[in-house]
C-alpha cells in the first residue's frame, strides 16, 4: 500500500517535535533536602523527609485510584516513580514518559473543588499513567524494546490533548461525588459561548486556541467530548481507540480511524455532536432557572473579552478590582460606578487566584515569588498598597500564605497558611510590622480558602476543605475559638463572609455559582440568580456587588440583598452536568485493604543514573529540531535520574568511514550547573588560507571537549521578572589551522569564555509578541591563553531594549551591540550582528544598531480542513546600521570552507532596511505552533534585495532575547 506524502510529513513532524519536547525536566528541589521513599507493588513514591506522614497518605490515595480504575484500561502490571515536590506553593501534577514518572505538587489550590487534593491528584494523574501504559502495548510495546520509553511518548502525540486531559477529568469526577465535571465554574465558560454566541467554536479553534477570542482550555472541552461519547456510544470507545493507536501508530491518525469505525464520526464530528447536545441541555436549564440580568458597574467592553475579579470598596461609589484581558497583563483598576470609568493603578506580580482585600484605602493581596535557583521551590508572600499614594510594600518574605485579608481597621491581616508538611493554620499578622500575632492550627487540619473578616472585625470566615468536601468555618478573635457554620459536603463553595450576624457565601448548589445568605436561625435564601455564575460578592449597604460571568468575561454587577429572587430555594435544580448521567463503574478488582508502608531512606548518590530511552541510530536532539532527517547509523542512549539533577547522553555514529563517539552530561543538583560534552573520532577540521597546501602528515581523531559552569538565577519583583546567569566555559578542539607565516599547522586550540547574561521583563499578555518593556544585556569575553600569538581575545556586548509601540501589542525593539577583537594571525567570527542582508564579513571592531517595529496584523482563526490552522499574521519593519573597522571579506573555497578574499583596512558603514511578514499556525493539528514567513532586506551596497525564508517552532514559549528563526536565503 502506498502511504501518502502528507502522512509521512505528519509522522516526521510529530516525531521530531516530540523528540525535542518530551525529555521534560521540571526543575530541581533544594540541594540540602533529605529524601524518603515508599515502595509499593505499583509505585515508588519519593518525597522530602519533612513531608512526613503525608507521603504515606498519598501512597494510599494512589493505591485506591489504581484499584478503582484498573478495570477500565488494558495497562497490565507496572511500577512508576512518583516524585512529590512539597516546597512549591501551587498545586499541579505531571506524568512524563521520557523518563517515565509522575511528579506531584501537592499544595491545594485556593479555588479548589470540594474534593480532597490527594484524591483529585491521584485519580487525575493515574489516568495519564493508565493511558500511557495502554499505549505501550502491541506494536508500540515491541518498538519500546528498540527505543525505550520515548517511543510510547512519540505515539502519545497521535492522541489529542483534549482526550488525555478530558479523560482524566472524567475519572476524577466519576469516581467521586465531586470532580471538575460537577464544578459549575469549570463548565460555565463553554456554556456561555454556546448560549450567547449561538454555537460553539469550530473544532480546530477549540484544539489550537486563538489570539482573537477567549477559548476554554482542552481540559474543559475534552471532558465534555469524552463524557458525551461514553453516554452516547460504547463506554469502551476510548480503550478501543488507544488499542488501535498502540497497535498501528503508522496509520497516521489511528485514533480518528477508530472513532469512525466505532461511532461513524470523526473527532471533529464528535465534538460538534457533543456541543450541539449540550447547547440543548444548557438552554433548557437556562429557561428553567429564569436567570436575572443585573446592572453593570464597569466600563462597556464592546467585543473584547475582559474579566473583572474581586471587587472591593475604596470609597463611596468607588471600587478596586483586578482586570484581565487577552491584550493586557493583569492589573488592579479603580472603577467609578457613577460614570462607569476606570483607572489602572498597578500591575501586580504573578497571582492566582485573583483576589484582593481592602480596608481604609489599603489593598492586600498574595503574590507568588520564585526561589532564585530551585524551580521546585517558591513562596507566596503578602503585598500591601496604599491607594492614596500608590506605594507598595512587601510584608512577608519566604512565606507560604495562600490568602490574605485585612481587618476593617487595617491593623491586622488574617492569612491562611499551608506548611511544607501540609499543616494548615490561620495566621494573624500585624499589618504595620509584618510580625506574627498568633498562629492557630485548623481543626481536622482542614485546608483553608479565602479568609474574610466580619464587619465588626471580631471574626474571620473561611472555606474549609477536608476529605468530606467543602464547608464554612469561622474563627472568633475575642475567645480564640472555631465554629463550623456549614459542615463539609460535596457542595462547592467559593467565598464566605459575615455581615450583621448574616452569613453570605457563594455556592454551586443550584448547578450555577450564586450568592446566598444564611440568617442566624440557619435559614438560607438566594440573592443572585445568575445565568452563568456570580462570584466574589461584596456587601455595600443594602446591596451586594459581585462579578457576574458572561461570554465576554466577568462584569462587576450589583443587586439588592432583598430582591425579587430573595425567596428562591437553594435546593439543587435539574443537573446539566453530563457526569450525572453516568453510573460510576464498579471495580472488578477485590477491595485492597490499606497497607502499612514503612518509608526508607532515599540515597541520592545511589540513583544518579536512570537510562530510559535509546535509539538504534544516532540522532542529536538539537539537530532533529531543525532537520527531522538528521539521523545516522549508530546508537543513542539517554539517562535522566528521578530527581532530574543529572541528565546524560551517550552516542555512537558511523559517518564517512569514521567511528564517532559522543557523550554529554548536565549536573543540576547543586547551586551552580555543570555541563560537559565530549565528541571523539570525527575527522578534525583543517583550515587553510592557501589552497595548494597539503594536509598534515598525521591527522589524529577529532576531539571536541567543552565544559561550562553556570549559575542560573531567577527573580521576581512585582510586575517585573529577572534572569541572571554568569557562566564560565572552556572548549578544546584539536583542529589543524595553517599558519602561512610560519608554514606550519597550529594543532589544538583551547578557548576560555566568560559570560554574564541578564534580562529584565515586564509581565506580558497572551497577545504580546514580545514583552512591551524589557531589557537584555549579554556581555562575553573569550581568550586563547596558550595560543595568544595566533588568536586574539574577543569581547562582545549585546543589548536589546523593548518599548511599547503606537498601538496595543505593538513593540519597538532597539538593539545596540559592540565587539572588539585584538589583532592576531586569525580572527573569530563576530558574535554581534551585521545588518540583515550582509554575510561572510568579519570585523576586528564593530558597532551595531538596530530598530525593529513589530505588530500583529490579523487573527484569522482560519482552518483548511485538518491540514492548517492559521492563528495570527504579524509584520515587522527594521533598520540596521553597523560601523566596522578592518573588515575581512570571505569567499567560499573549493574545499567548502571560507577563506579571506580581500581586506579593507579602514572603517566602513553598513546599513539595510526592510520588513518581514510571518504567519503563526498549526500544521496537521500538531499542538506546537509554527512560525514561518519571509524577510526582505535592501541595502545601498547590494544590487538586489536579499530575500530569506524564516521558520521557527514554539516548543518552550516566548524568548525575550529574540525568537530563534532558522533562515534560508532564497
Amino acid at each position: 500500500m502506498k502511504i501518502k506524502p502528507v502522512l509521512i510529513l505528519s509522522l516526521l513532524l510529530q516525531i521530531s517535535f516530540l523528540l525535542s519536547a518530551q525529555y521534560y525536566n521540571t526543575g530541581q528541589d533544594p540541594a540540602g533536602l533529605k529524601w524518603l521513599q515508599i515502595k509499593t507493588d505499583r509505585f515508588k513514591i519519593i518525597y522530602p523527609e519533612r513531608y512526613g506522614h503525608e507521603g504515606l497518605e498519598f501512597a494510599r490515595a494512589l493505591d485506591r485510584a489504581y484499584t478503582d480504575m484498573s478495570s477500565l484500561y488494558r495497562a497490565g502490571r507496572f511500577r512508576i516513580p512518583v516524585i512529590i515536590h512539597n516546597y512549591t506553593s501551587q498545586s499541579n501534577g505531571y506524568v512524563a514518559w521520557a523518563p517515565k514518572r509522575m511528579e506531584i505538587y501537592p499544595t491545594p489550590e485556593q479555588n479548589s473543588i470540594p474534593l480532597d487534593n490527594n484524591t483529585q491528584l491521584a485519580y487525575h494523574e493515574m489516568t495519564h499513567v493508565f493511558q500511557m501504559e495502554s499505549l505501550n502495548k502491541g506494536f508500540s510495546g515491541a518498538m519500546s524494546v528498540l527505543a525505550g520509553q520515548q517511543f510510547p511518548g512519540v505515539v502519545a502525540s497521535l492522541v489529542p490533548l483534549w482526550y488525555m486531559e478530558g479523560d482524566a477529568v472524567y475519572n476524577e469526577s466519576v469516581f467521586s461525588e465531586s470532580g471538575r465535571g460537577r464544578s459549575a465554574s469549570f463548565n460555565k465558560h463553554l456554556k456561555a459561548i454556546s448560549l450567547e454566541k449561538g454555537k460553539m467554536y469550530k473544532y480546530d479553534k477549540l484544539l489550537n486556541g486563538s489570539y482573537r477570542h477567549f477559548v476554554p482550555d482542552h481540559y474543559q472541552s475534552g471532558y465534555q467530548i469524552v463524557t458525551w461519547s461514553r453516554i452516547k456510544y460504547d463506554p469502551n470507545i476510548w480503550n478501543k481507540a488507544l488499542k488501535l493507536t498502540a497497535n498501528a501508530p503508522f496509520l497516521g491518525d489511528p485514533l480518528n480511524l477508530s472513532l469512525v469505525h466505532n461511532t461513524r464520526k470523526t473527532e471533529r464530528m464528535l465534538a460538534r455532536e457533543t456541543f450541539d447536545t449540550l447547547s440543548v441541555i444548557w438552554r433548557k436549564e437556562k429557561d428553567s432557572n429564569n436567570p436575572q440580568t443585573y446592572s453593570i458597574i464597569n466600563p462597556p467592553k464592546g467585543k473584547k473579552y475582559i474579566n473583572y475579579y474581586s471587587p472591593v470598596k475604596i470609597a463611596e461609589n468607588t471600587y478596586a478590582a483586578i482586570k484581565t484581558s487577552l491584550s493586557d497583563p493583569p492589573a488592579i483598576v479603580i472603577i467609578d460606578s457613577n460614570d462607569r470609568s476606570e483607572k489602572k493603578i498597578q500591575s501586580p506580580g504573578y497571582m492566582y487566584p485573583f483576589v484582593i482585600s481592602a480596608a481604609r484605602k489599603i489593598l492586600v493581596w498574595v503574590e507568588i515569588q520564585p526561589d532564585p535557583r530551585w524551580d521546585n521551590r517558591n513562596y507566596s508572600v503578602i503585598k500591601l498598597m496604599d491607594t492614596r499614594d500608590r506605594t507598595i510594600r512587601q510584608l512577608t518574605w519566604k512565606s507560604r500564605y495562600m490568602s490574605a485579608s485585612i481587618s476593617p481597621d487595617a491593623k491586622i491581616i488574617a492569612a491562611t497558611e499551608n506548611t511544607i508538611n501540609n499543616r494548615n493554620n490561620l495566621v494573624l499578622i500585624n499589618a504595620g510590622t509584618g510580625k506574627i500575632i498568633k498562629s492557630v492550627p485548623v481543626p481536622e487540619n482542614a485546608y483553608l480558602q479565602k479568609a474574610q473578616w466580619s464587619d465588626d472585625g471580631t471574626k474571620v470566615c473561611m472555606i474549609s476543605l477536608t476529605s468530606k468536601g467543602e464547608g464554612i468555618l469561622s474563627f472568633s478573635l475575642p475567645d480564640m475559638s472555631w465554629e463550623k457554620l456549614i459542615p463539609e459536603t460535596p457542595t462547592d463553595y467559593q467565598s464566605a463572609f459575615i455581615r450583621h450576624d448574616t452569613l453570605f457565601f457563594v455556592s454551586s448548589e443550584s448547578g450555577t455559582e450564586n450568592v446566598y445568605a444564611m440568617t442566624p436561625d440557619k435559614k438560607s435564601f438566594m440573592i443572585t440568580n445568575s445565568t452563568f455564575g456570580a462570584i466574589d460578592p461584596l456587601p455595600d449597604g443594602g446591596r451586594i456587588v459581585f462579578a457576574d460571568y458572561s461570554s465576554s468575561g466577568n462584569n462587576i454587577c450589583y443587586t439588592d440583598i432583598i430582591s425579587e429572587t430573595g425567596n428562591i430555594s437553594p435546593d439543587k435544580m435539574t443537573s446539566s452536568f453530563l457526569i450525572d448521567r453516568i453510573k460510576a463503574p464498579e471495580s472488578i478488582s477485590d477491595p485492597v485493604p490499606e497497607k502499612e508502608y514503612v518509608p526508607e531512606r532515599y540515597k541520592k548518590w545511589q540513583h544518579l543514573f536512570g537510562f530510559h530511552s535509546w535509539m538504534p541510530f544516532y540522532a542529536d536532539i538539537d539537530e532533529i529540531k531543525s532537520d527531522p532527517l538528521s539521523v545516522r547509523p549508530g546508537f543513542t542512549l539517554f539517562s535522566q535520574n528521578q530527581l532530574s539533577t543529572l541528565t546524560t547522553s551517550l552516542g555512537y555514529e558511523y559517518l564517512d568511514n569514521q567511528h564517532i563517539f559522543h557523550s554529554g552530561i548536565t549536573w543540576e543538583g547543586w547551586y551552580p550547573v555543570y555541563n560537559a560534552r565530549i565528541d571523539y573520532g570525527a575527522r578534525p577540521a583543517i583550515f587553510k588560507t592557501v589552497t595548494n597546501i597539503p594536509d598534515p602528515e598525521q591527522i589524529d581523531p577529532g576531539i571536541n571537549f567543552t565544559n561550562t559552569l553556570s549559575l542560573p538565577l531567577r527573580f521576581s519583583s512585582g510586575k517585573f521578572r529577572q534572569f541572571l546567569q554568569p557562566s564560565f566555559s572552556s572548549a578544546y578542539q584539536n583542529n589543524y589551522i595553517y599558519n602561512r607565516e610560519d608554514s606550519i599547522y597550529d594543532y589544538g586550540q583551547t578557548q576560555l569564555n566568560g559570560r554574564i547574561y541578564f534580562h529584565n521583563s515586564r509581565n506580558s499578555s497572551m497577545r504580546d509578541i514580545y514583552p512591551r518593556l524589557a531589557q537584555v544585556v549579554d556581555l562575553s569575553f573569550s581568550i586563547y591563553p596558550w595560543d595568544k600569538d595566533f588568536y586574539g581575545s574577543q569581547t562582545a556586548l549585546q543589548t536589546a531594549f523593548f518599548f511599547p509601540g503606537i498601538f496595543r501589542n505593538n513593540v519597538i525593539r532597539l538593539r545596540y551591540e559592540n565587539e572588539f577583537q585584538t589583532a592576531a594571525k586569525f580572527l573569530r567570527p563576530n558574535r554581534v550582528h551585521f545588518p540583515r542582508g550582509y554575510e561572510n564579513i568579519i570585523s576586528e571592531e564593530i558597532s551595531f544598531f538596530s530598530c525593529d517595529y513589530i505588530t500583529p496584523l490579523l487573527y484569522p482563526d482560519l482552518n483548511i480542513y485538518s491540514l492548517l490552522y492559521l492563528k495570527r499574521i504579524r509584520a515587522g519593519f527594521f533598520y540596521d546600521f553597523a560601523r566596522g573597522t578592518n573588515n575581512y571579506y570571505l569567499k567560499r573555497l573549493p574545499s567548502g570552507g571560507l577563506g579571506v578574499d580581500y581586506v579593507h583596512k579602514y572603517a566602513e558603514s553598513f546599513s539595510s532596511y526592510g520588513g518581514e511578514i510571518i504567519a503563526d499556525f498549526h500544521l496537521l493539528r500538531i499542538p506546537y505552533m509554527i512560525s514561518a514567513g519571509v524577510q526582505a532586506a535592501w541595502s545601498p551596497d547590494l544590487k538586489s534585495p536579499v530575500i530569506e525564508a524564516i521558520f521557527s517552532i514554539d516548543i518552550y514559549g516566548m524568548s525575550i532575547a529574540g525568537q530563534r528563526f532558522n533562515r534560508i536565503r532564497l
